[in-house]
């Protein structure tokens, strides 16, 4: 589970915005506001949950090879 406390969600945005501004990233106009922030981190946690039952569910469905 993605640790979503302010304080690690903080120093993910800040390791991102190093690394892109780094690369020459322009600002796009994404809302960076901590609920929009927050609700597509709690999104991208979702997926990755859903992807890991999928794949035991998945794996018990395959054909031995």
């Amino acid at each position: 589970m993605v640790d979503m406390n302010a304080t690690a969600v903080t120093a993910r945005l800040r390791e991102i915005s190093v690394l892109l501004r780094d690369r020459g990233w322009q600002v796009k106009g994404v809302d960076m506001s901590s609920a929009a922030v927050e609700a597509r981190l709690r999104v991208q946690g979702s997926l990755c949950d859903m992807c890991r039952r999928l794949v035991a569910v998945g794996s018990g469905l395959a054909p031995p090879r």
